[in-house]
């Protein structure tokens, strides 16, 4: 019998695009207001719901979290898409799996520009978030262990056969698997000097990325779900940006290199919630939205798309009581208010609910009655630096 347990984010229908080339999904339903695709992990009796942003930033994140944990009682949010490289160790098509979560922007603070007479920057604090211990044990030795490192390796060797770049832009080597801190925040970064001043921050940052903060901020404060953020990097982070982005494959389309890290990003990501000591938290209907609605049954059907952006802030506190801050959504609240007066009638709907979805995604994913002589089975090809420098204030110069 499946199970579902994982809640799959993805920033733009453009890596919805990617993504689906890779996933298989079962078919889409409608749940209070928002579409998910549902999946089976291959490999195992595991699935998962995914579901797209259509816009980037923090704050959309953190309500498709939430409602992944609220309303499916999901144990995991996982986050992909693309990254953006901090660290000269990283290279394009590369994956990074993110071991701690920055999200520098927090309580920045304007301040003047002792250089630039009347010009202003921004003096950076940020706030951070980690996965938990068993959950990043399981990435950090997923490349080192006898069970799994000729994994990582197909996986790498495979992402290169398949690399959709040009002859003279193609990588001479498969992709590498980064286990490294991550920063997130609502800025696109494509200026070297910018770039800089987050790296002058924290100098183990690897990747940077616009969205993990809000998914870890909704996850954190369930205290039931964990996180995993996992990004394919497509550019340098630098004023080459776009011309990156604009690299055309072997067939004459833009984006190839998004299109090559975003896929190499979710065929490791299945590879690792295929692991068989996968550290899954114990699933509970408690959390559950106040008033459950009905539940929509998944109907199968083939799903692509292309891509949009944009979005706002968010802020929070680090579990391990490092640095601490309000959490806030731009003028929504990311923590849906349970009133004491959730009853048992209330629990007993949303458990009824949820083994009702349940169904819907084993029927959706069964095989052939047995009379049908014989069945197929699904398969799947296969396919940091550390240390920290806290309390740094850097200053970003925004004089033109």
């Amino acid at each position: 019998m499946t199970e579902l347990r994982v809640g799959l984010i993805v920033p733009l229908s453009e890596e919805f695009g990617y993504v689906s080339s890779v996933v298989d999904l079962l078919g889409d339903f409608l749940e209070q207001g928002r579409v998910y695709h549902s999946f089976l992990i291959p490999g195992t009796e595991i699935t998962g719901l995914l579901t797209v942003l259509h816009e980037m930033g923090q704050s959309n994140a953190a309500i498709a979290a939430q409602d992944l944990i609220r309303v499916f009682g999901v144990p995991l949010v996982a986050l992909i898409g693309t990254g953006a490289a901090l660290s000269l160790e990283v290279a394009l098509g590369d994956v990074v799996v993110a071991s701690e979560i920055d999200a520098y922007l927090h309580r920045a603070k304007a301040v003047g520009d002792a250089e630039h007479p009347g010009g202003s920057g921004l003096a950076l604090a940020g706030t951070s978030w980690k996965p938990s211990a068993p959950l990043l044990d399981l990435v950090r030795n997923f490349p080192l262990r006898k069970a799994s490192r000729d994994v990582v390796t197909a996986w790498s060797r495979d992402a290169l056969a398949r690399c959709p770049l040009p002859v003279g832009l193609r990588p001479a080597a498969g992709p590498g698997l980064h286990v490294a801190p991550v920063a997130t925040g609502d800025v696109v970064v494509g200026s070297d000097t910018f770039k800089a001043v987050i790296r002058n921050k924290n100098r183990t940052l690897a990747a940077v990325e616009m969205e993990a903060g809000g998914a870890a901020l909704s996850a954190y404060h369930s205290d039931t779900a964990d996180v995993l953020v996992v990004r394919g990097i497509s550019d340098h982070a630098a004023k080459d940006k776009t011309a990156t982005d604009l690299t055309p494959d072997v067939d004459g389309r833009p984006n190839a290199w998004r299109r090559y890290a975003v896929t190499n990003a979710t065929r490791i990501l299945l590879k690792l919630l295929a692991a068989p000591d996968f550290p899954w938290r114990a699933t509970s209907p408690a959390g559950g939205p106040v008033s459950p609605a009905p539940p929509r049954r998944p109907e199968p059907g083939p799903s692509r798309g292309d891509g949009a952006e944009s979005g706002p802030a968010v802020d929070g506190r680090s579990p391990d009581g490092h640095r601490s801050g309000k959490g806030w959504l731009d003028g929504r609240t990311v923590a849906a208010v349970t009133s004491g007066a959730a009853t048992a009638l209330a629990v007993e709907s949303l458990l009824h609910r949820r083994r009702d979805i349940e169904e819907a995604l084993a029927a959706a994913s069964s095989p052939p009655a047995p009379d049908a002589g014989s069945h197929e089975a699904r398969t799947e090809s296969a396919d940091g630096p550390d240390g920290s420098d806290g309390g740094s204030h850097p200053s970003a110069d925004l004089h033109p």
